[in-house]
């Protein structure tokens, strides 16, 4: 077990757990008063834990294993990323929600050649055609209530999301979460139940830990941008679930991936909004974190023999990124 994996199996220590019992006792309080101490309880190092809901109680089993449970009951059981779906061993299909995806030939992917991984909303997609995925990816915290549009296109399909949008659908819809493999995932540095650490402690943990994270030459930004050879320690997220998923498939085992739909356009999705669908960010974050995500990705995979396509006619990512 190198540093990193133990540092992450000191989860929910005496510090996180005090700060959950005073969360408990703040919601007994005057609204200004309960926000205020739940916003002292949370801040950093411990920030990236604030928008969780403590009602969800997530207990570690073993390294990338949880129980989760809502009321005192138990809910179920998430597996670490390596029993999720299993060893990849097909070329994939990532299957994202930009206007493009239309225009692929959607109905081949029924012959199961191909691993099909959709990512947010892109289930309902697919369902338009008759086709399930084979695994579900939603990495954006925001996306809790709305991905639930798509529960009756991904009956029994694993699924791999966050903590906190686990918690939000153990929440409300429990069924959901007991019915599929569900994997936890997690940002880099933002690991449910530890600190975040500084810049320098995490580089160095890296360092010691066999570099299972490619940061830029910068050092780090945000945990957004950077690479990741061992997403079950973590993901960049790339601000895209995209560049999420690439690092899952690839974690796995994918050799030949093709993403459809990855447009980056901030022009609506191929399937249906939601009455009050969030506000795309994609263009704003193109420059800034997007770029620089894909072409640490691009030295990433050099000499490793694994080929990703991309193929959306529109994606304003330049080829040169995805040459072997």
């Amino acid at each position: 077990m190198n540093p990193l994996e133990t540092y992450l199996n000191s989860r929910m220590g005496k510090s996180v757990r005090r700060r959950i019992v005073w969360d408990h006792r703040s919601h007994g309080l005057s609204s200004p008063l309960g926000n205020f101490i739940r916003h002292k309880l949370w801040k950093w190092p411990y920030r990236h834990m604030r928008s969780y809901p403590w009602s969800v109680g997530i207990e570690p089993l073993r390294p990338g294993a949880w129980e989760i449970s809502q009321g005192g009951n138990a809910v179920t059981t998430t597996v670490p990323l390596s029993e999720w779906i299993g060893p990849i061993d097909r070329p994939v299909t990532i299957v994202a929600g930009g206007p493009s995806a239309r225009e692929y030939p959607i109905r081949e992917l029924g012959s199961g050649k191909r691993l099909i991984i959709a990512v947010n909303g892109a289930p309902s997609f697919l369902a338009e055609y008759g086709i399930r995925a084979d695994a579900w990816i939603v990495s954006d915290t925001r996306l809790a209530s709305q991905i639930e549009t798509n529960f009756p296109h991904t009956i029994g399909t694993p699924l791999a999301t966050p903590a906190n949008v686990a918690a939000s659908i153990a929440i409300r819809s429990p069924g959901e979460l007991a019915s599929r493999p569900l994997c936890l995932i997690e940002r880099v540095n933002q690991w449910h139940g530890v600190r975040s650490l500084v810049d320098k402690q995490l580089l160095d943990l890296n360092e010691l830990s066999d570099s299972p994270f490619l940061f830029p030459a910068q050092g780090v930004v945000k945990s957004l941008v950077g690479w990741s050879h061992r997403p079950e320690l973590g993901f960049f997220s790339g601000c895209t679930v995209v560049f999420a998923a690439l690092q899952i498939a690839i974690g796995l085992g994918a050799r030949d991936i093709e993403i459809l739909g990855m447009d980056l356009s901030g022009q609506g999705h191929a399937y249906a909004e939601m009455e009050s669908p969030i506000a795309s960010s994609l263009l704003m974050n193109y420059k800034e974190f997007i770029l620089p995500s894909f072409e640490l990705m691009h030295e990433a995979l050099k000499g490793t023999g694994v080929l990703v396509k991309n193929l959306s006619p529109v994606c304003p990512l330049p080829q040169r990124i995805f040459a072997s």
